[in-house]
């Protein structure tokens, strides 16, 4: 399938998340305006309530809401990372090994894709206007070709079971009720929720801007959740190959 991501896209999926942020910070060189700084000029010319306002504090309320989308898209990755585990979210290659279907696999086939985008589009008033539709766009476009790859993978593992599964569980958008019963596995919360540093980081980012009205310091503060996450990813890279190590 032409739309499938490629191994060297799949295995380095984290720094092309990365790269599609820096695509869209770079977009201010063609658009300057700051897209939460537009959104809240919008609001204030169409609301009564943030016309009472001060345009300062509009600002600082569009970034705060930012931060919460960015919040509730990694709060949704990690109920998926709880029931994958660590080992599986950070690994570099496909797991088709085990077929997953509790938690938020109930409801959508790719709960941490979701969650990616949720937190792209919330992290979206960091860039400009230009850049906030730039890095959705290339999100929704290479989230879906990592979606394609796992998926095939997973279709020629678990063959009819998969098969089934698709038919009963949309493939992104959750639906409100679970459509398979739960299988009874038990979730890790909290290795679940530092997977998610990055994300944390970010919403962290535009809640320093809300206070400083700054770019430069929410940037900072935004890239903080780097070199955490790969200090993390090499953390498990190394129990996983101990545990390897034990096995034999």
């Amino acid at each position: 399938m032409a739309m499938r991501a490629s191994d060297f896209e799949f295995r380095h999926r984290s720094w092309f998340i990365l790269g599609i942020f820096s695509i869209g910070l770079a977009c201010y060189s063609l658009d300057a305006q700051n897209s939460g700084e537009v959104l809240a000029r919008g609001l204030r010319s169409h609301f009564a309530l943030w016309q009472a306002l001060s345009f300062k504090t509009t600002i600082r309320d569009v970034f705060v809401g930012g931060a919460l989308i960015v919040a509730f898209g990694a709060v949704i990755r990690a109920w998926g990372a709880a029931y994958l585990r660590a080992d599986v979210v950070h690994d570099s290659a496909v797991r088709s090994e085990r077929l997953v279907t509790d938690g938020p696999f109930r409801h959508s086939r790719n709960p941490l894709y979701l969650g990616i985008l949720i937190g792209v589009f919330g992290a979206g008033v960091l860039s400009s206007r230009l850049g906030w539709i730039v890095q959705v766009v290339l999100a929704v476009g290479f989230c879906y070709r990592l979606i394609f790859r796992e998926e095939a993978e997973l279709l020629r593992c678990h063959g009819k079971d998969f098969f089934a599964y698709c038919r009963a569980v949309p493939r992104l958008v959750p639906t409100l009720r679970p459509r398979v019963p739960a299988s009874g596995a038990r979730p890790h919360w909290r290795e679940a929720l530092a997977t998610q540093t990055p994300w944390w980081a970010i919403a962290t980012g535009e809640l320093a801007y809300a206070a400083s009205l700054r770019l430069s310091i929410a940037i900072l503060v935004a890239l903080v959740g780097i070199p955490i996450q790969l200090v993390q990813k090499r953390a498990v890279s190394i129990r996983r190959l101990a545990s390897t190590k034990g096995v034999r």
